[in-house]
């Protein structure tokens, strides 16, 4: 059984978390990933894309393709906060 959308945002959060040192409480699903007000660097945000195509593959049996040329789009990228992040990961399906 596929993970339902709260347990993809608080996988997110705690990796979030780690990433950065901030408390877990403390990352919503309104913190920042890309753009203006971000709490991960370039780096680290490689780094939580990796984890989540981990997640996607391994709990999901889904492909994350996160290198798209909209991807890092500020407006419009599904890596704008954590929650449009968890958002679109439960929408993937899985793999045939």
């Amino acid at each position: 059984m596929n993970p339902d959308y709260k347990e993809i945002e608080s996988f997110l959060k705690e990796e979030v978390a780690n990433l950065t040192g901030q408390p877990p409480e403390s990352i919503t699903e309104n913190t920042v990933l890309v753009g203006t007000g971000r709490v991960v660097d370039s780096a680290d945000l490689v780094m939580l894309l990796l984890a989540a195509e981990d997640f996607a593959r391994d709990k999901m049996n889904a492909h994350f393709d996160w290198s798209s040329d909209s991807a890092m789009s500020e407006a419009r990228s599904v890596l704008r906060s954590v929650g449009s992040l968890s958002r679109h990961i439960s929408e993937l399906t899985a793999d045939a």
